[in-house]
């Protein structure tokens, strides 16, 4: 019973996680219009400031990902939450192109760092308890970006500086370090608490396992892994191009108010919201990979249908079914990583996030590079393309063996 309330604690400290990286998220699409216009960027340069970040966050994720099995989740949350902090604050200081560009590396960085946290910790949670969360986590997450973009786009409707706005989103930030400073974490791949190891006598090391640094490097060849990582991939690329773009496309290019704009980037997290919702029944009825087969098909011929006309309504109800569409590829990725190398999950999804996040920021400065050439409306084309891909590799994935217990009630990979 105490094991149990534990990790329901630690449930609500994750939804919670979750949903501010998606309150953030929500109102950088949002705001990105404003910081853009502030700066007098058009989608060439900024597209390339975004290519800057995703450097560095790619980087970053591939050479220290593995830190969340090392340094253990507490400490490691902590550092690269308060880390994101200071990105956040920079945009709110961002006066020029070269502070800009500083800022979206320590940004985009640390937030990568964060994601592989934050799913780390969703995976010990699935093996402690039993259960499936990380389908719900990833609704947290779009519910906690549908309010980010209605609350950003009723604020600069009413007038408030972007600035204020990003400055605002560091109050709940610092209430999530404190939650983080106090929770007890499990050990990754056990039912034991961190502060239970210590305890017992176990060293930290031996919880982090000395594979996470010296043998992380194998996990990125492994084949099965790879796939994932692959179809990860794609789908936070398609992702991150309506995260960052879809905002601009409603404002800028067909003219819509801040309201408006920001609407229809909710409509397309609360799609997500609610297909993340329905993802675990939808898995347990048709398997992980007919359900991502789905998935690429609906965000193909969603994004086919937004493109195709100038309707805001018909817009708007293209964007609904890319986020319907996308809403699977995520967790069921993260949690397939997961149970390929359950002892390492941390290193396992540092990969897949790598590779995943590596797309959701390379996809806007591809955006911002076609848009250049071929204009927003025939760069946002590449997310249908995505979708089509998602569908093909997903083609190549084996279902898992039906899961087994164990005595202690933990799933078996």
């Amino acid at each position: 019973m105490q094991t149990e309330t534990r990790w329901k604690r630690l449930l609500a400290l994750e939804v919670s996680a979750f949903g501010f990286f998606g309150l953030f998220w929500g109102c950088f699409a949002v705001l990105l219009a404003d910081l853009s216009g502030a700066l007098g960027l058009s989608p060439g340069p900024l597209g390339v400031a975004l290519f800057v970040g995703a450097g560095a966050s790619i980087a970053a994720m591939a050479a220290l990902g593995w830190a969340s099995d090392r340094l253990g989740r507490r400490v490691y949350l902590i550092l690269t939450t308060c880390a994101f902090g200071m990105g956040i604050a920079g945009l709110a200081f961002s006066g020029s192109y070269t502070v800009l560009l500083a800022t979206l590396v320590v940004l985009y960085s640390f937030s990568g760092l964060y994601d592989v946290g934050i799913n780390a910790l969703a995976v010990d949670l699935e093996r402690v308890s039993g259960r499936r969360f990380m389908s719900y986590l990833h609704a947290a997450f779009s519910g906690g970006a549908m309010a980010g973009a209605v609350g950003a786009g009723a604020l600069l409707q009413a007038g408030v500086d972007y600035r204020l706005v990003y400055l605002a989103l560091l109050l709940p930030l610092i209430s999530l370090v404190a939650a983080f400073t106090a929770a007890r974490f499990p050990r990754p791949g056990t039912r034991g608490t961190r502060d239970e190891r210590s305890h017992s006598g176990t060293s930290p090391a031996a919880d982090s396992g000395d594979k996470g640094s010296a043998g992380r490097w194998d996990l990125y060849r492994s084949g099965p892994l790879l796939l994932v990582a692959a179809i990860a991939c794609l789908g936070l690329l398609a992702e991150g191009e309506m995260e960052h773009w879809s905002g601009i496309y409603l404002r800028d290019t067909l003219g819509l108010a801040a309201i408006v704009g920001g609407s229809g980037v909710a409509v397309f997290y609360g799609a997500q919201a609610l297909g993340r919702l329905a993802i675990g029944w939808i898995v347990g009825r048709v398997g992980n990979r007919r359900t991502l087969l789905g998935s690429g098909l609906l965000t193909a011929g969603g994004m086919l249908l937004a493109l195709a006309t100038t309707s805001s309504a018909l817009v708007i109800g293209g964007f609904l079914l890319v986020g319907m569409g996308l809403a699977a590829v995520a967790p069921v990725a993260f949690s397939v990583a997961g149970e390929l190398v359950p002892e390492r999950a941390g290193s396992a999804i540092s990969v897949v996030t790598t590779f995943g996040y590596g797309g959701f920021l390379l996809g806007p400065p591809l955006v911002g590079g076609l848009a250049e050439v071929a204009g927003l409306r025939g760069a946002l084309g590449v997310v249908a393309v995505a979708g089509l891909a998602i569908f093909v590799l997903s083609l190549r994935l084996r279902e898992p063996k039906a899961d087994t217990a164990t005595e202690d009630g933990v799933e078996a990979p």
